[in-house]
């Protein structure tokens, strides 16, 4: 039987054919079929109609999306747009800080005493120029935060220090201070000496450099620059060359008195201006900048015999026989002492059952006589001071002691200017806990007992009698300019104290002491100096277990038309005459020489012969 060709579904047979069920190859011949007709045929889904309630759920979900986007984006381009741009810029435009120089500090003559030179800051810590280079040749990312600083530098190092002080980093504690306002974390500021007092002047304003950078932090260019401006400038009434002399011989002096520690100052009794200002042991200054040298600075605030303390200002002492001065011009201006009067020196004073001895008498055994203010003030003799308290009580002698600068500040421009005392009734009271006997008014006479005294009050007592009666408030800035030179201002100092004391009685005291340096005076180092001068030595007890003594000298030049004064302090180094008149003979040696680069210091032997100790105290 002849078989049929199939032609597939679309035609009736076949159609007839594939509707059969039940035929066990349906499913090969359907397959069959379908390759033979289209090949490589997959036929589709019919998809199922969605509801239209989901239609409208996912509407709402993508159309609240996009709301959403909406939102956020307004807030950030509108809401937050220009905060967002700030952000945006501050990734690729930066401000860097320039740190505006200190004013130089100057003294009298345009001598550089401290200045500033060019450094580099990161973060708190400053680092040198070296250290700066190889940052940038290694690409080293923290040279992006690199910052142009100053660093303070004083060329005079520790012959300088107590005046000058030095600059040390801000304090977090500090920056919360209305006085430091528009400081920043490690700037620096003044700490001690001129550089805290003249602080608001000496700093600059800062400026700031404006630059673009990439996604790495490399700077591409420089948008802005805003220069700074440095601080004023400080001129000092310090000689410079005179403020190494004293300093000089100071050290000197006290090292070879085998004393740990001293003070030196130097004044124009006529202005008020310091000349020099030492106080031994020193520190350098320089030392508080160079983060190498922090072991150096710790080692200062350890030392037990305090290097950071100026002692001219706030050490205070025993004044010992400079104070005759004040006792002799109290009982001058009681009207119960004068140019006539005279005490028996037998050595060796009465009070009730205690005694009080002269020191020749103690010393030698020996014996002045009778003797008037001049003879006393020549030879320190202590019965004739004795006797001048018991005649004027300890209120007169505190009152003109108060007068002429004891017991209070002298006003000087520089911190940590001490007080001092002159102890009262009332003091001793409060203080120890007994009443005031009449032996603390002997006592009292000769400086000794509780007064207690700065090396600048000896000074200003000094500096009163050699000016005529006026104290002018001792200071040490001059005049303050602008950085390029144009004044700002220029300081002028009238008399703390003027007319208190009649002329005569200045003159009286004036004749005592201009016998001091001479012969039979107790400054005999002075005898054969080519200079006429009038000063007065000082050997204080200061408690001591083993009997040591603090040597004074202070002294004016020359002694009819003074120039200077000077006034020098050794820590329990003996006697005045001794080792502290040396020291003033030095610096008067250099200021008066002609030729100061050639002067003989210490031409005076440090140890006294027999003879001229016996002269001294």
């Amino acid at each position: 039987m002849r078989r049929r060709k199939s032609l597939g579904l679309a035609f009736p047979g076949e159609l007839t054919n594939a509707g059969l069920s039940g035929r066990p190859n349906k499913g090969r011949q359907e397959e069959e079929w379908r390759e033979t007709l289209i090949p490589n045929f997959i036929p589709r889904e019919i998809a199922t109609p969605v509801s239209s309630w989901r239609l409208v759920f996912l509407s709402c979900i993508f159309l609240l999306a996009f709301f959403g986007l909406f939102l956020r984006l307004f807030h950030l381009q509108i809401v937050q747009g220009q905060e967002n741009r700030e952000l945006a810029d501050s990734n690729r435009i930066q401000l860097r800080i320039i740190h505006a120089p200190r004013g130089v500090i100057f003294d009298r003559n345009g001598k550089v005493l401290a200045e500033t030179n060019p450094g580099f800051r990161l973060g708190k810590q400053f680092i040198s120029r070296d250290e700066a280079l190889a940052l940038e040749a290694n690409n080293d990312p923290r040279f992006n935060d690199l910052e142009i600083d100053a660093i303070r530098y004083y060329p005079m190092g520790e012959q300088t220090a107590h005046i000058l002080g030095y600059v040390g980093q801000i304090s977090e504690n500090e920056l919360k201070l209305p006085q430091y306002s528009g400081y920043r974390v490690g700037d620096r500021v003044g700490r001690s000496g001129i550089e805290q007092i003249y602080e608001a002047e000496l700093r600059g304003t800062d400026g700031a450099e404006v630059i673009e950078v990439d996604a790495s932090g490399k700077k591409l260019r420089t948008l802005r620059t805003i220069d700074p401006i440095p601080g004023h400038n400080i001129y000092l009434s310090i000689d410079a060359d005179l403020q190494k002399t004293v300093y000089d011989d100071l050290k000197q002096g006290v090292q070879r008195a085998k004393s740990c520690c001293g003070a030196a100052v130097v004044e124009d009794p006529n202005t008020g201006g310091i000349l020099a200002m030492a106080s031994y042991p020193s520190f350098d200054p320089n030392a508080f900048t160079d983060p190498k040298r922090n072991d150096e600075v710790s080692a200062y605030f350890n030392d037990p015999n305090s290097p950071l303390l100026n002692r001219v200002i706030a050490g205070t002492y025993p004044p010992g026989s400079t104070f005759k001065i004040a006792t002799a011009l109290a009982g001058l201006s009681s009207g119960k002492i004068n140019s006539q009067t005279e005490f028996d020196d037998t050595g060796v004073m009465k009070l009730g059952p205690y005694s009080f001895a002269n020191w020749y008498f103690t010393e030698y055994g020996k014996t002045e006589g009778w003797i008037n203010m001049i003879r006393a003030l020549q030879r320190s003799n202590d019965v004739y001071f004795y006797n001048v308290g018991e005649v004027i009580g300890e209120k007169k002698l505190g009152e003109v002691a108060t007068e002429i600068g004891f017991g209070k500040k002298l006003g000087v421009d520089l911190p940590g200017e001490a007080d001092g005392l002159i102890p009262t009734d009332e003091w001793k009271q409060a203080s120890v806990g007994q009443v005031w006997y009449p032996g603390d008014t002997l006592h009292m006479a000769i400086g000794q007992g509780y007064v207690l005294a700065t090396p600048l009050q000896i000074m200003g007592e000094t500096s009163f009698v050699a000016a005529n009666g006026k104290l002018y408030q001792p200071h040490l800035a001059i005049r303050i300019t602008d950085p390029d030179g144009s004044g700002v201002k220029k300081f002028s100092f009238s008399p703390l104290v003027q007319n208190i004391f009649r002329q005569s009685d200045l003159g009286l005291v004036k004749q005592g002491l201009a016998l001091v340096p001479s012969q039979g005076g107790t400054a005999w180092p002075f005898f054969n100096f080519s200079i006429p001068t009038a000063g007065k030595t000082g050997t204080a007890e200061f408690g001591d277990p083993k009997g040591a003594t603090h040597a004074w000298y202070t002294s004016y030049a020359p002694a009819k038309s003074p120039q200077i004064t000077a006034t020098v302090l050794v820590e329990g180094a003996g006697e005045g005459s001794n080792i502290a008149a040396p020291i003033v003979k030095n610096i008067y040696s250099w200021y008066f020489s002609p030729d100061k680069n050639h002067v003989k210091n210490f031409d005076v032997a440090p140890v006294a012969t027999a003879s001229a100790k016996a002269l001294g105290e």
